[in-house]
């Protein structure tokens, strides 16, 4: 485990007895300014998010194909990542043919959380975009494969267990196996690095798949979730009302309130 992400410090801990001095582990956060290229000397700046410092290649490349910047793993060229005295730089060169300079004019100021929504200009785009066609599995998933899930995901949230903090989002295959985790303070970022990662591993689209998440699922997580090609969506948490009126639309099958006891299906 990258232990980047968490920072060890000493706090004042209030106890039966009064107030003791105690060793804590705090999530780390950082700003991240993604700046894109086609040739090093011509960088412009994208976005400016706040995230986990790890897994940040995996982070770029989730953001750029799930905000429909590049279509593939191929279409980034090279990412160099440096560090100032104000948080983490990365510098994007992509291929000639991605024509990102459309994307910069639709952000503004800080996205937190690389939310795939906040700073966008244009929210009526989101709400009628055209994902990716889905390829339905005729696979069926037990429940018990189902309720597996959170206790497969509890053993690998690392960061989660010392500080509480930290966002998860878990790949698995429709047996249940558990294939990818990614961790970020952000629940945005950890499925932007889920994704990004499968992406490199070539595994997208993700149809034959489930992928799980640990808190709750808003429509920006079925939006990033859809352009993945995800078919079956599963949260420990409880999804909003614009991720299950989307989901249903796209056909996406959104589970929440995953349990080792029960769940519930809101699309499908």
């Amino acid at each position: 485990m990258s232990l980047n992400k968490i920072l060890e410090t000493e706090i004042l801990k209030s106890v039966e007895n009064g107030i003791q001095n105690k060793t804590d582990f705090i999530a780390v956060e950082q700003p991240l300014e993604i700046r894109l290229a086609h040739y090093i000397n011509d960088l412009k700046t994208l976005v400016i998010t706040m995230c986990s410092p790890d897994d940040i290649e995996d982070l770029i490349y989730g953001y750029l194909f799930t905000e429909n910047i590049i279509n593939c793993a191929n279409d980034i060229i090279e990412i160099s990542t440096f560090d100032n005295e104000l948080g983490l730089i990365a510098e994007v060169i992509l291929d000639h043919t991605i024509d990102f300079e459309k994307f910069l004019n639709k952000r503004q100021g800080m996205v937190h959380a690389s939310c795939g929504v906040c700073g966008k200009t244009e929210f009526d785009e989101l709400l009628t975009f055209k994902y990716p066609k889905i390829l339905k599995s005729d696979n069926k998933i037990s429940s018990e494969i189902i309720q597996s899930l959170p206790g497969k995901l509890n053993q690998h949230q690392q960061a989660f267990t010392k500080t509480g903090g930290i966002h998860a989002s878990a790949l698995f295959d429709l047996n249940g196996e558990l294939i990818i985790v990614r961790e970020d303070i952000g629940r945005h970022n950890a499925l932007d690095k889920l994704i990004g990662a499968a992406l490199q591993l070539d595994l997208l689209p993700l149809s034959e798949n489930i992928v799980l998440l640990s808190g709750r699922i808003s429509f920006e997580l079925v939006h990033k979730s859809l352009m993945a090609g995800v078919t079956v969506l599963a949260a420990i948490g409880a999804p909003s009302s614009l991720s299950v009126e989307v989901a249903k639309v796209n056909n996406l099958q959104l589970i929440g309130f995953t349990k080792p006891e029960s769940y519930n299906i809101y699309g499908k």
